[in-house]
C-alpha cells in the first residue's frame, strides 16, 4: 500500500491505495514510518512523497475511526502509538521531504504537508480539513502550524468551517511552492547538495521548537481520542458510511 523506491539518492514513497482514495490505515502508517527511518541511510539525501491516483490522500481511514469508538484503553493507545510514530518520523526526518500532491489532500493528507520542506501540487488539487464536521479536532500540529503558514483567518475558516483551499489559493498563501506535479528537478538538485550541510541547514530553518510541536500534537491527540468516542463523532461516522454506501 506504500510503494518505495530508491534511485540517485532519492527515496520515493508512493501512497498506493486507490480503491480507498489513498486513505491511510494503521498498516500504512507503520509502513510510512519504516520507510521514513531510511532517511538515516547515507544513500538517502532526499525523500519524495506522492500518491498513485488522482487523490493524494483522503485522510485517515474512517473504518479505523469507527473501530476506536468501541475500543478499550489498550487498543486506543496501540493505535495512537502507531500514528504518533509516523508523525515523529516526519518531524524528525534529517533529510528534506518533497511532496508531490497528485490530487485532493484531506485531513492528515493535508496536515502532513505542513512537515514537508517543499510542496508541489497539480492544478486540480484541493485541500480540506473536515475535523469539526466529523466531531473531531485538528491533528499533527495543525492548530499551531497552519495559522503560521496560511494566516489565522484562513486557518480558522479551514479548521472551524471545513472551508476548502484550491491550488491557486494554496500557492498565494504560501502553503505550496508551485503548481506542478513534477518534483524531479528539485529533488535531483537537493540530492546533489552536500548532505551534511543540507541536513544542518534544514535543522536551523526550523522556526518552532520540537518540544513546542510535540506538546501541541500531544494535546491534540489527547482530545481526538476523547472526542472519537462521543456522540457527535459516532453520529458523523455513521452518516459518512451511509452516504458512502449510497454512492
Amino acid at each position: 500500500m506504500i510503494a518505495s523506491s530508491l534511485s540517485h539518492h532519492i527515496l520515493t514513497l508512493t501512497i498506493n491505495r486507490p480503491h480507498a482514495k489513498n486513505a491511510l490505515n494503521l498498516e500504512m502508517y507503520q509502513q510510512l514510518t519504516q520507510y521514513l527511518h531510511q532517511a538515516n541511510d547515507p544513500n538517502v539525501h532526499v525523500i519524495v512523497l506522492t500518491g498513485l491516483s488522482d487523490v493524494f490522500c483522503s485522510g485517515n481511514d474512517i473504518t479505523d475511526f469507527i473501530s476506536l469508538t468501541t475500543a478499550d484503553a489498550d487498543q486506543c493507545q496501540h493505535s495512537r502509538s502507531i500514528i504518533e510514530a509516523f508523525m515523529f518520523a516526519m518531524i524528525d526526518s534529517p533529510v528534506p521531504i518533497v511532496a508531490a500532491v497528485s490530487g485532493n489532500a484531506i485531513g492528515i493528507g493535508m496536515t502532513m504537508l505542513q512537515h514537508c520542506d517543499f510542496v508541489f501540487a497539480c492544478p486540480s488539487a484541493n485541500f480540506s480539513l473536515p475535523f469539526v464536521k466529523l466531531g473531531l479536532c485538528p491533528e499533527f500540529g495543525s492548530s499551531l502550524l497552519l495559522p503560521q503558514i496560511i494566516g489565522t483567518r484562513k486557518a480558522k475558516a479551514m479548521l472551524l468551517l471545513g472551508e476548502p483551499m484550491n491550488a491557486k489559493e494554496a500557492l498565494s498563501l504560501g502553503f505550496i511552492d508551485q503548481i506542478t506535479i513534477q518534483p524531479e528537478q528539485l529533488a535531483a538538485t537537493l540530492a546533489t547538495q552536500p548532505k551534511n550541510a543540507l541536513q544542518n541547514t534544514k535543522q536551523l530553518l526550523s522556526q518552532i521548537s520540537r518540544k513546542q510541536l510535540i506538546d501541541c500534537i500531544d494535546k491534540e491527540n489527547n482530545l481526538i481520542f476523547k472526542l472519537v468516542k462521543e456522540h457527535e463523532a459516532v453520529n458523523a461516522f455513521s452518516q459518512f458510511t451511509t452516504r458512502k454506501s449510497h454512492t
